[in-house]
């Protein structure tokens, strides 16, 4: 990593946590900008997603189960 990286990142070790993701996710959005539109899609189908699980339409797999599943 470049100085400034460097620099940058032990500033951000020291941010309380909710301010640590407040810039993940202007740093992720800095490389990864999406169009309204498909953000707004996204949310919709998180939402979906989310209502499926409350309502027990949706089974849930634990992430190291997926995981070991594509290691393989």
């Amino acid at each position: 990593m470049s100085a400034i990286v460097d620099t940058l990142v032990a500033q951000a070790r020291g941010l309380p946590e909710q301010d640590k993701l407040a810039l993940l996710d202007a740093l992720f959005a800095l490389v990864s900008p999406t169009e309204p539109a498909v953000e707004q899609a996204w949310i919709a189908e998180c939402e979906q997603r989310a209502a499926a699980i409350d309502r027990g339409e949706m089974a849930l797999i634990a992430a190291d189960e997926v995981m070991l599943k594509y290691r393989q």
